[in-house]
């Protein structure tokens, strides 16, 4: 705690000279790091991949990034994150046999300490990557800056769990108000904001998400579970806005038809998954269906280069990484017409109703069959997905905190693939 102070105030002395003495634009931001301490999906791959090419910049921006500082004795370490040239993550892990009652001293550490220690850090920014902030860092930043991802609670609330439904619409609302700037990460997310949220477009920044280097380069490693092709893939979590029981159904009509393969659903289930369960006991192809439930990082690119398609006609997405994961392996994507699909995968993918799983199975169908398309298919794909890039996203991103913090712009605000 002693070094943790006297960090934070040689810090603190530090930023008072280098803008007072030598005149430099800098800044402090602090950030919410909570999606680094569980499984990553989407918005924890979106935040790991941004700070870390923000790590590798030199914007004059420091970043604090906050989870729990205090640990109790039996918790796990903090995992690794993405930067450590220009960020900070304060942690103190109570030692084994503490003295003190451990549930009083954590409890005063956390509500208590726990703020003091952000207060002193004097973030100029208090960055959420997930919407708003976490209740814990609400407050520690002069200014807000937040991305929001996808207005699904707002359009399609059937579509979205309960208590995350709760949640966004008690926080969003109140976090439109003290928020200064908005990033989102479509032109289509940015069209829902404004209709839902009636929010001046000159607040709003456009700023594409990137490609995982990992996805050009990786690959070589074993599929999970030495799965054998032939095979039709879905990657995300299984959930009613993904539309996985029209992919269900889409692939029994393909079953049916005589397709020889497997269909694989990569992710972990979601919310009012009854349907889809029942669906999936009682499907006449049962067989032939793989849940692989959560597949490392590292095994991704094999198990999209092996598909013989990307199956991803979700009702409505803020993005959809995976469209650019699959299509930067060379997989012809399968997706649907309509939210921000179009504006990512552009030309490279083919394009369906979400409601007609006959579409679906159609499309598939038509492609299986078309050596020739599915070769010009994957080599739109690799130049679609290579336009994406994290250090393109983490320029703008920058420029987007800098002038929440006041600062002069130095480059673009927005960037679009």
């Amino acid at each position: 705690m002693a070094r943790d102070l006297a960090g934070t105030f040689l810090a603190r002395w530090r930023q008072f000279r280098e803008r007072v003495v030598e005149g430099r634009a800098r800044a402090t931001v602090g950030v919410d790091v909570y999606p680094f301490f569980e499984r990553m999906t989407g918005v924890g791959w979106y935040e790991w991949n941004l700070l870390a090419a923000l790590d590798r910049r030199d914007d004059e921006l420091h970043f604090n990034l906050y989870a729990h500082t205090f640990l109790a004795p039996g918790e796990p370490a903090p995992p690794a994150m993405p930067g450590s040239r220009h960020m900070r993550l304060r942690v103190h892990h109570l030692p084994d046999r503490f003295a003190l009652p451990l549930r009083p001293t954590l409890f005063l550490l956390r509500h208590l300490i726990e703020p003091l220690l952000k207060l002193l850090d004097a973030n100029d920014v208090l960055f959420a990557p997930n919407f708003f902030p976490h209740a814990s860092q609400d407050g520690h930043g002069r200014s807000l800056v937040a991305t929001v991802h996808d207005l699904a609670f707002a359009a399609m609330p059937q579509t979205v769990a309960p208590a995350t439904l709760a949640e966004l619409r008690r926080h969003l609302p109140r976090a439109r108000y003290h928020t200064d700037r908005f990033i989102v990460v479509s032109d289509a997310t940015r069209a829902d904001l404004v209709e839902y949220f009636p929010v001046s477009p000159r607040r709003i920044h456009t700023i594409h998400e990137g490609l995982d280097p990992a996805f050009v380069t990786g690959g070589k490693g074993p599929r999970p579970e030495a799965l054998e092709q032939p095979y039709l893939l879905f990657v995300s979590t299984l959930e009613p806005r993904k539309n996985v029981l029209g992919v269900l159904r889409a692939f029994e009509l393909l079953h049916r038809w005589g397709y020889p393969g497997r269909l694989v659903l990569t992710g972990r289930w979601g919310w009012h998954t009854e349907a889809l369960e029942n669906a999936m006991a009682n499907s006449p192809a049962r067989s032939r269906i793989v849940h692989l439930d959560y597949v490392p990082r590292h095994q991704l690119p094999a198990l999209y280069r092996g598909a013989d398609a990307l199956l991803f006609p979700s009702w409505l997405e803020g993005f959809g990484l995976p469209l650019i994961e699959a299509m930067a392996c060379g997989t012809p994507v399968i997706t649907s017409g309509r939210s921000a699909m179009p504006e990512v995968a552009g030309p490279a993918a083919i394009y369906v109703d979400p409601a007609s799983p006959h579409g679906i199975a159609s499309a598939v169908s038509a492609l299986l069959e078309d050596r020739d398309h599915r070769i010009h298919l994957a080599e739109q794909g690799r130049r679609r997905a290579a336009a994406f890039s994290w250090d393109r996203a983490a320029e703008a991103t920058a420029q987007v905190l800098r002038q929440a913090a006041g600062l002069p712009p130095t480059g673009d605000d927005e960037y679009r693939a």
